[in-house]
């Protein structure tokens, strides 16, 4: 895609920041139901993040944890009242996190009771308390999905009541979502350079309205708050976000398009809310995913999903392959690699029926039951092979699926529908391919450098001038790796090269002359 079909409200930048995003953990216990303080140390709105002191065994964030699992996370301890109600402090300790912290689920994976694999959460990680830090072995990954949401909830080795003996508070989570405005903080122990200061930090800010959709790589979310707290950094992912108003946990950061570059918007580590045409990233704007209403997914101290009430995708339903088309232009007439795709030749499994829809971003919507096809018998109709639209945009292919050939009971929750995406595009890219060609003794050394969406392919040829055109189509050929060497001829040559966008729009010729 092209410059101008990006809306992007923060100046360009050619760093796009490597994140890998740290887990926040969830700890379910009892807890007072009265508003809980919610002390800055020091921060302030719009500032830059404090480092937290342990030094006084009284630190609001005790409970706000590191987590080791597939990365490096943050986390903290939540109380539910069922757990309180019902079983008190004997019930199971649980840890809530971002799903990509302790897997790597895929666009419409939700995946259940998986192993601890070595994992652990530490309690009281400040930078100067690490002599007397409480490391907790994860039991379980009970729950973890990017599917809507981004969502993981583990159970640790210790008990509820082992952890409040040893002095940490629950957080509660809130019971609706979050004023546009609401004031909040945002704890968590993100990465640093000096790793004597990765620990625990707190930052304040106010939040900045809801993305009702939000893109990144393959995944698509609802609802995700903005914030432009400071110091959302690699490990930051799952801090909490923490009303200072009611003293409630709001959310859990999960994504950030900090020093992402224009031409990475909706690509991993660069999420974008769609626009129509193109999509917006609001300057210095990091994401946090819902985490409301989580603690009634716990009857007696145990996760259930099916739980009334409980907001977290229990994973059944039609199943789509692939989940993630990409970017495409049905038009043109061949590409670099492999053939046009023309169509959504999307595979459907895992249920006996289904119904689907395809509806366009922004203002498209498959939680809607209203436009949703016929029933149709997986059997008889294992791919949804319609055309794939013509018009630039974003497009979603929405499914439904069930046991029936009756809707109703047995079919899958509209709120929570399986989906498959494309980008259209049909503009060719306008950003001048960033070669990189050195001169050397015996030859010529081209780099070929990529750029998102924009420069994502080349072609090239070479040859002696005079006898090679680049406007010439023939004998251009594919280049799959990322420099070559161009050996001397006695006499001048020219070197062409056509860079191409995700979508397979070719853009302007690249010619050089070799003396």
């Amino acid at each position: 895609m092209t410059r101008l079909r990006y809306t992007l409200n923060r100046s360009l930048t050619m760093r796009q920041m490597a994140l890998t995003f740290g887990a926040f953990f969830v700890l379910l216990s009892t807890a007072s139901a009265q508003a809980r303080a919610v002390p800055t140390y020091g921060a302030i709105d719009g500032g830059s993040s404090v480092l937290l002191s342990g030094a006084d065994a009284a630190n609001a964030y005790r409970s706000v944890v590191r987590v080791q699992s597939r990365v490096t996370c943050s986390g903290v301890l939540l109380a539910t009242a069922d757990a309180d109600d019902r079983r008190g402090g004997d019930a199971s300790a649980w840890v809530g996190t971002s799903g990509h912290c302790v897997d790597f689920p895929g666009t419409n994976q939700v995946l259940r009771d998986l192993p601890g694999r070595g994992g652990s959460v530490v309690f009281d990680f400040f930078a100067d308390t690490q002599a007397h830090q409480l490391r907790v072995p994860i039991r379980r990954i009970a729950y973890a999905t990017m599917k809507g949401q981004d969502i993981g909830l583990v159970e640790l080795s210790m008990r509820v009541d082992e952890l409040r003996a040893a002095g940490f508070e629950p957080w509660r989570l809130a019971p609706t979502l979050p004023a546009d405005d609401e004031p909040v903080v945002v704890v968590g122990a993100p990465l640093q350079q000096d790793a004597r200061l990765a620990f625990l930090r707190i930052a304040a800010c106010r939040l900045k309205g809801r993305a009702p959709m939000l893109l990144e790589h393959i995944w698509h979310w609802y609802d995700f708050d903005r914030t432009n707290c400071a110091a959302i950094l690699p490990g930051s992912s799952g801090s909490p976000v923490i009303s200072r108003r009611t003293g409630r946990v709001l959310g859990l950061v999960g994504t950030t398009n900090a020093s992402a570059p224009w031409f990475t918007a909706c690509l991993i580590n660069s999420p974008c809310e769609p626009t129509g045409v193109g999509a917006a990233q609001p300057e210095n704007t990091s994401y946090l995913t819902p985490f409301v209403g989580i603690d009634r997914c716990f009857v007696g101290g145990d996760l259930d999903v099916e739980a009334p009430g409980c907001p977290l995708d229990p994973g059944v339903g039609v199943t789509h392959s692939a989940g993630n088309l990409g970017h495409h232009n049905p038009s043109l007439a061949a590409v670099p690699l492999g053939p046009v795709r023309r169509r959504w030749g999307v595979g459907v499994g895992g249920t006996p029926y289904y119904r689907y829809k395809i509806v366009r971003l922004p203002g498209g919507n498959c939680r809607d039951l209203r436009g949703y096809g016929e029933i149709r018998a997986t059997a008889q109709a294992s791919v949804i092979d319609d055309p794939l639209p013509v018009d630039d945009g974003f497009y979603m292919l929405c499914g439904l699926g069930g046991s029936s050939r009756r809707w109703g009971r047995g079919w899958q929750s509209p709120d929570f529908p399986t989906v498959s995406r494309v980008i259209i595009d049909t503009v060719p890219p306008t950003l001048a391919p960033p070669l990189r060609i050195t001169a050397e003794s015996n030859g010529y050394s081209v780099q070929f450098v990529t750029a998102g969406v924009e420069v994502a392919q080349y072609t090239i040829k070479s040859g002696p001038a005079g006898e090679t055109s680049c406007a010439d189509d023939r004998d251009y050929r594919v280049i799959l790796i990322p420099f070559i060497t161009i050996p001397r001829l006695a006499r001048p040559q020219v070197f062409c090269a056509i860079p191409f966008d995700a979508a397979g729009n070719p853009g302007a010729v690249f010619e050089a002359f070799l003396p």
